[in-house]
């Protein structure tokens, strides 16, 4: 009998995952490793859901999207992000990364060339690969406060080039692109005809600065807008993203949702409506918090010697590690099992993230106290220790 695809077969599963799942086999660990919201769900959305699961609609919707959710997508649009558009202009998806892959695959054809940003959230070069796409990785280096390297784009772009991809506030480093560098994203792709995808899953989670969605100003129709419920509104599981593009990449990407996932939780789209379009001070908690919590961590790292990066937005913060022997892959299995904190190995973000574990700001702050201390611990023990052989896992 043959074997699984070729394709699937080349793609590792994501190293976050892996400390996961090895976590779960400690019931005391400090779980920093994962981006998920610790706050419940807004009890107006879940109210929305319930009556909707009781009284209202819920077999399939068009694969679109409900018409009413694409409406107060329009609406939450304009009022936040200055973009004016249509129902047309908008797809409702599984998540942002149902929406990350589906544009992917309209847009690019396998053998083209994506460049993505490095460091970066590694699912999107799995996407790439899956959709036998060639990943081209851009460095966005902490020199330059992690924003694009404009002179190695020049470089990397290519006759096989279709679009450049872009994260911000960025996953895993919390770098905040300023208009200006929005701008010169939107005119590098001008320059050399590539599409922009802006992955804005982040986009409420701003400590300073502002967000810019550089749709605003797009008149070719080249710019592809991903957003998600996810994070804002600590939605995780309930699983809604959209895309908001020109009318031919959102009819193309509605034919191909059919045969993906024929369309959105019916009960879970009635709940994004409620979000979207009621109170929005639960939004400014959650962020409140994760400015206190982003704060905190700032000055324990001071205190215990440690260099971090500075998040202006997202919830994380990569810790340096080096230099000492170890992988961040075996150092964060290691930290697991030594101290029983879990984090997010630097690998899982591309190369230039090697150097570094990612720890969540979505914890408490006795957990991310507590976690600190012991990974500052740990990092000076080992860093003491003898070089040896890196473990095989």
């Amino acid at each position: 009998m043959r074997a699984v695809s070729d394709t699937v077969n080349s793609i590792e599963r994501s190293p976050i995952r892996f400390i996961l799942d090895r976590a779960a086999q400690f019931a005391d660990a400090i779980h920093l490793e994962i981006g998920q919201p610790d706050f419940p769900t807004p009890p107006h959305v879940i109210e929305a859901a319930v009556q909707a699961a009781r009284h209202a609609y819920t077999g399939y919707t068009a694969n679109a999207g409900m018409r009413e959710l694409r409406e107060a997508i329009v609406v939450k649009l304009a009022r936040e992000n200055e973009m004016h558009v249509s129902p047309e202009n908008v797809i409702v998806t599984v998540g942002a990364m149902e929406a990350v892959f589906a544009t992917m695959a309209v847009i690019l054809d396998p053998g083209e060339e994506i460049l993505l940003p490095d460091p970066g959230y590694g699912n999107f070069v799995m996407a790439a690969k899956l959709l036998k796409l060639v990943p081209r990785l851009y460095p966005t280096p902490p020199e330059k406060g992690f924003l694009p390297d404009f002179a190695a784009l020049e470089e990397m772009v290519n006759e096989r080039t279709r679009a450049l991809f872009i994260n911000s506030p960025s996953n895993p480093t919390g770098a905040v692109y300023p208009e200006e560098v929005m701008r010169a994203c939107l005119d590098f792709c001008r320059r050399h005809d590539l599409y922009l995808i802006s992955d804005e899953t982040y986009e409420r989670l701003i400590f300073e600065g502002e967000h810019v969605s550089p749709a605003k100003w797009d008149d070719e129709g080249r710019v592809v807008s991903i957003f998600t419920v996810s994070k804002t509104y600590s939605m995780t599981g309930w699983r809604v993203g959209y895309t908001v593009a020109n009318e031919e990449i959102i009819a193309a990407m509605t034919k191909i949702q059919e045969p993906i996932v024929s369309c959105v939780n019916t009960v879970a789209q009635h709940a994004a409506i409620a979000a979207l379009l009621g109170p929005q001070d639960c939004v400014q908690e959650m962020l409140e918090h994760y400015r206190r919590r982003r704060d905190l961590v700032v000055a324990l790292a001071e205190r215990e010697g440690l260099e971090i990066s500075y998040p202006h937005g997202a919830f994380y913060v990569l810790v340096d590690i080096s230099p000492q022997p170890l992988s961040s892959l075996d150092f964060s299995c290691q930290l697991l099992e030594e101290e029983h904190v879990a984090v997010a190995p630097g690998i899982s973000f591309g190369q230039l993230c090697e150097r570094y574990v990612r720890i969540s700001l979505c914890a408490s702050e006795e957990a991310l106290q507590e976690g600190l201390t012991r990974l500052a611990r740990y990092l000076r023990r080992v860093s003491l220790a003898e070089p040896s052989p890196a473990r095989a896992l």
